[in-house]
């Protein structure tokens, strides 16, 4: 069973609790430590109960700041919601909708992508892999394509290997090479270091003998395709990628879907 944690976990809705008057101890240097001692401690009931326990001393602190990222992690990746009370303006009225909206949590980018790289390494993914796949995942954020980024590392990566269907540390295997093309097989590992490795294969072959083509066979979602034609440019060459994906678009005048994207 490939499981890491049961299906009455995967239902369990978030906690919420509200913040209490009382003192606390717990410091934001105990949270962040917990996060990065045990990357991961959210898949781990114990670990969930003791990450909670803390968030809920640190909400008491005086003069929290609502907004930490701390509770935002809380909330998605362990499942423990705090709910603050609605404060109020100086005026006594409380803040409208539209302004509650433009209330925005500003993650930076080098936290999440060491936050992701230490979610793949929990999953036994090699310190260099995990680098790697970290890196694809946060530059897909950078470029502004949140629809391949950080907002991916769940239902598309960790997901996934809870069910078995990718692998955190397959090897890659060559099947057959000549100087300017190779076949390569993945092992149903992650694409997202299967990607980089076949598309370097493809530069040093372009820059020894004119042009390079690698094909990947048993691969799994390799992120953003610009990030492996960034690749070929950074090196002076020309970049080309591309990838197979489920059917999700009717052609022309259709109705059945056919078409990845």
């Amino acid at each position: 069973n490939n499981q890491r944690h049961s299906n009455n976990d995967a239902r369990r809705p978030p906690k919420t609790f509200m913040p209490t008057n009382g003192a606390s101890r717990t410091s934001r240097k105990e949270l962040l430590d917990l996060i990065g001692n045990n990357p991961g401690g959210h898949l781990d009931e114990s670990s969930r109960f003791k990450f909670e326990t803390k968030l809920r001393a640190y909400a008491n602190t005086p003069n929290v700041d609502p907004s930490d990222v701390l509770f935002a992690i809380g909330s998605s990746v362990y499942g423990t919601n705090i709910s603050f009370p609605v404060q109020e303006q100086t005026n006594g009225s409380k803040p409208s909708d539209e302004e509650e909206k433009e209330t925005n949590i500003i993650i930076d980018f080098d936290y999440m992508k060491a936050f992701m790289k230490d979610v793949f390494l929990s999953y036994g993914v090699k310190p260099v892999h995990a680098e790697t796949c970290s890196e694809v995942l946060i530059e897909a954020d950078r470029r502004g394509i949140d629809s391949h980024g950080f907002g991916r590392l769940k239902p598309i990566y960790c997901d996934r290997m809870d069910q078995g269907i990718l692998w955190p540390d397959k090897p890659i295997d060559v099947i057959k090479q000549t100087d300017t093309t190779a076949l390569v097989d993945g092992n149903l590992g992650l694409g997202l270091y299967i990607g980089p490795h076949c598309m370097q294969m493809a530069i040093d072959k372009a820059k020894k003998h004119g042009v390079g083509f690698v094909v990947v066979q048993n691969s799994t979602h390799y992120g953003i395709a610009g990030y492996y034609a960034t690749m070929a440019t950074d090196a002076g060459c020309i970049g080309l990628s591309g990838t197979n994906a489920r059917p999700s678009i009717a052609p022309t005048f259709g109705v059945e879907p056919m078409l990845g994207e």
